[in-house]
């Protein structure tokens, strides 16, 4: 409608133009103004500049759709970075389950090796209990013997060859001891070295099940690894799509400037057009208003100019803008392009990696396959020969927890019959001491008796001497031979009573100090037997505590395989 009013207009003024021409005027043709006004009027000038500026407005989404380009394809890199990353950290875990599934073969060989030895090692520990035991049963028959013979009480030679096999027993039994001590040290050796071995086949079985867990990630990550090169593919796919729409809106900008620009061309064809029509049709009143209109139009058009130089101006900062981000879309593209390349190349090395890690997983499940068949037919074996052997140690160690309850039994009345028997030593010691002291004293009275005859004795020799000398003298005794031979006699007698009893009290006293060294020797023999019977009650505990510890060691032992085949069962 403007467009229309403002023809209307120009045609009014060109026909008073051409009126005032007609009439006549007092001033020839005038020389020509070359204005070029593009426009036809100042309105269609401000509603092309509209157009511009609405074609402007047009392009700003189209900017800020290339800046949301970039930065998804920002994104992308960084996404791109952070899967390389990824993949060299699998790298590096598929290289450490590698060396830990290599550790792992080597423990389980040694652990293989190890079996065998402590296999072996029990045979030999079995076999030297089983001759320990032997002598332990050769050593107790020949106890009982000894006992039978002690109870039976035979004279000095008997109990001298008692005391020689009581002493041959007592290093018998001294000797088995100790090779049964040796024996329980080389079991204890062997549990520690089995215990030791188990570990290292159980660290063994989970170094082989962390490497098997380390593949099955590296295998899921490698998979989450692929579902993001997919998206990234499709970003890719869709960045690649951005562009061709950036690339289309960018013709289709160069194609509305071309309009534009042809409309312009065309309108201000239109304005020299007029022009010339004017010139031709020229009216100086006219030309004068007209050089006014000019003036403000070329000012106008000055404005509208510099106006359209900062639009064109724009325009170009943003097609400059527009192609930069082009260019970096289309060098993230490559970018992009060359890092899909070396993702592929790496996808296949690592698909190549995954099928030798694939390889090397079925032949290590292969061999384990075969392991678990040797292992489940070493496991049964030792599971018969375990629940065998567990049977008869338990049957031992019950029929042995019998035996030594009856040995205590009877090492209790033993040593109630030895402590009786110490009492009666202790009461015929006692009594031994007290004939003792009686003799010593019957001793000393008969000492002093003979003291007293050879005193007398002296004193009646002494007696004879004087009278001896004495012939004359008026205290003479006249006494006859009879009578000296009596006392004689009685003298002798006297002594040799004297002297019988002391033979008598010295061999009562050595009689009686034998019995008291006898006694004391029983004693002391008791005292051994008594200690020898508590060290051998308590190695008996110990021994049944010790079965008791065995056979709950061997219980958890095969709860603890049960549990290991459940585990690599369920493995």
């Amino acid at each position: 409608m403007l467009n229309n009013n403002n023809n209307n207009n120009d045609n009014n003024i060109i026909r008073d133009q051409k009126a005032k021409v007609s009439s006549g005027s007092p001033r020839g043709e005038v020389g020509e103004i070359d204005t070029r006004a593009p426009f036809q009027s100042v309105k269609a000038a401000v509603s092309l500049f509209g157009e511009v500026k609405l074609a402007n407005n047009k392009n700003k989404p189209l900017l800020r759709r290339t800046r949301l380009s970039s930065e998804n394809v920002l994104d992308k890199e960084t996404q791109l970075l952070l899967a390389r990353k990824e993949i060299e950290r699998t790298k590096k875990l598929f290289e450490s389950s590698e060396s830990t599934r290599a550790r792992a073969l080597g423990d389980l060989e040694r652990a293989k090796r190890t079996m065998l030895e402590l296999t072996t090692k029990l045979k030999a520990v079995k076999d030297s209990k089983e001759s320990a035991i032997a002598a332990a049963e050769h050593v107790r028959k020949q106890a009982k013997q000894l006992e039978e013979a002690k109870s039976q009480k035979n004279i000095g030679g008997i109990a001298v060859e008692r005391k020689q096999q009581v002493d041959i027993a007592r290093e018998h039994y001294a000797i088995t001891a100790s090779k049964i001590d040796a024996a329980k040290q080389e079991l204890n050796r062997i549990r520690q070295d089995f215990d030791a071995a188990l570990e290292a086949k159980h660290s063994a079985l989970q170094q082989a099940a962390e490497a098997q867990r380390l593949a099955k990630v590296s295998s899921e990550r490698v998979a989450d690894l692929r579902k993001q090169l997919s998206t990234m593919k499709e970003g890719i796919k869709q960045i690649k799509l951005a562009a061709q729409e950036a690339t289309d809106e960018q013709a289709r900008i160069v194609s509305e400037k071309d309009t534009l620009m042809q409309s312009y061309k065309a309108a201000q064809e239109a304005a020299e057009n007029k022009l010339n029509s004017l010139k031709k049709e020229y009216d100086p009143q006219l030309t004068e208003n007209l050089e006014i209109q000019l003036a403000q139009t070329t000012e106008e058009i000055k404005v509208l100019q510099k106006q359209m130089k900062q639009a064109h101006a724009a325009e170009m900062d943003s097609m400059r803008a527009v192609t930069a981000e082009l260019n970096k879309a289309t060098k993230s593209l490559q970018e992009a392009a060359d890092e899909e390349c070396s993702l592929r190349n790496l996808v296949a090395s690592l698909k190549l990696e995954l099928e030798d890690v694939q390889k090397e997983c079925a032949e290590l499940k292969e061999k384990e396959a075969e392991m678990e068949v040797i292992k489940g037919a070493l496991m049964e074996s030792i599971a018969k020969e375990s629940a065998v052997e567990c049977e008869d140690s338990l049957n031992e160690h019950k029929l042995e927890l019998e035996k030594l309850s009856a040995e205590t039994e009877t090492a209790m009345k033993e040593e109630a019959v030895i402590k009786e028997e110490a009492e009666h030593l202790k009461q015929a010691a006692e009594a031994a001491r007290m004939l003792a002291k009686e003799a010593e004293k019957n001793l000393q009275l008969a000492l002093s008796e003979v003291e007293q005859a050879k005193a007398s004795e002296r004193k009646a020799l002494g007696e004879l001497n004087v009278l001896s000398i004495k012939p004359d003298s008026a205290s003479n005794i006249t006494i006859s031979k009879e009578e000296f031979d009596s006392l004689n006699k009685a003298v002798e007698e006297s002594v040799a009573v004297a002297e019988k009893k002391l033979a008598e009290a010295e061999a009562q006293l050595l009689v009686i100090n034998a019995r008291k060294n006898e006694a004391d020797k029983k004693l002391e023999a008791n005292l051994i037997d008594v200690e020898e019977i508590k060290n051998a009650t308590e190695a008996a505990l110990k021994s049944a505590e010790t079965a008791t510890a065995a056979q709950s060691m061997v219980e958890a032992e095969l709860r603890r395989w049960r549990q290991q085949e459940e585990q690599l069962t369920a493995l």
